[in-house]
């Protein structure tokens, strides 16, 4: 019996697709309720600003799987992530700090967002979402 290429394999159809974005999108949506817990040392402002910055990359990472430009929202939303601490931090008051699972928390939501959104799939579904 001849072996089919690992890419053939390891291809999805789009409800398998959908199947996995959907699941990372409830998974750490609930994961990241847990982690902003951990931030009850912020007073009502400053929480407020940082659900607003967490929501802004949510949906950065939300776009990587719903754009046309999903290599610009990857490379965005990456580069919001991993510099989080440098840009958030200084505006945070006094010992006030972003929770410190936040940032990995974000980082491997979007890695595995991109890695599923980069696997194959099915050609006839594939053209049919016009993402190959």
């Amino acid at each position: 019996m001849l072996m089919k290429p690992f890419a053939q394999m390891i291809r999805m159809t789009e409800r398998e697709y959908r199947a996995n974005i959907d699941g990372l999108n409830i998974f750490f949506g609930a994961v990241l309720g847990f982690v902003l817990a951990g931030s009850e040392a912020l007073g009502d402002f400053w929480f407020g600003v940082l659900l607003v910055v967490t929501a802004g990359i949510v949906v950065s990472i939300l776009y990587i799987t719903a754009s046309k430009q999903r290599l610009v929202y990857s490379a965005l939303a990456l580069g919001i992530i991993l510099t989080l601490g440098e840009w958030l931090e200084p505006f945070l008051p006094g010992a006030a700090s972003i929770p410190a699972k936040l940032q990995p928390t974000l980082a491997v939501w979007a890695l595995l967002t991109i890695l599923v959104e980069f696997l194959p799939r099915e050609e006839r579904e594939a053209s049919e979402t016009g993402f190959p």
